[in-house]
């Protein structure tokens, strides 16, 4: 007996890890001693919270509007959140300069590290949505018997 996994479970899985990524830096804008970032600290708690529940009531179970409502989440508020630092230089690079900024930002434990860890979150939370687009959204026309 072959065990098959739902796509829904594997984009749930996929999404979730994305979103506990954010969670303990999150936890350190709340305990801030500043009000401002205490503010957006609660905020982002609040949206992770959401997605996280949209996540495993709706997602896994395979609903349109859950999975509608984590794109509009990932693509509005996790893409700029995550890879706003990589994104905001504007530059293009050649394949070779991304090669050494992955070497170099996965050995050392900066600020690149996080920026690459981020982006990579991303793109995970971006298969997670990508996954179960076919068996949501394209319908195989059924042949009458």
């Amino acid at each position: 007996m072959r065990i098959r996994p739902s796509i829904f479970r594997v984009s749930s899985v996929l999404l979730t890890l994305g979103f506990l990524w954010l969670l303990p830096s999150t936890i350190n804008c709340v305990r801030s001693r500043d009000s401002m970032i205490q503010i957006a600290g609660l905020a982002f708690l609040t949206l992770i919270i959401v997605a996280l529940i949209v996540i495993w009531t709706g997602v896994a179970a395979g609903t349109r509007v859950a999975w509608v409502t984590m794109a509009v989440i990932v693509w509005v508020w996790a893409l700029p959140a995550m890879t706003w630092p990589v994104l905001r230089h504007g530059r293009r690079w050649t394949l070779s300069e991304l090669r050494e900024w992955v070497v170099v930002a996965w050995r050392e434990d900066t600020f690149a590290r996080t920026n690459l860890i981020s982006t990579a979150m991303f793109l995970l939370m971006l298969v997670g949505l990508v996954l179960p687009v076919r068996a949501l959204f394209l319908f195989r026309s059924r042949k009458p018997e």
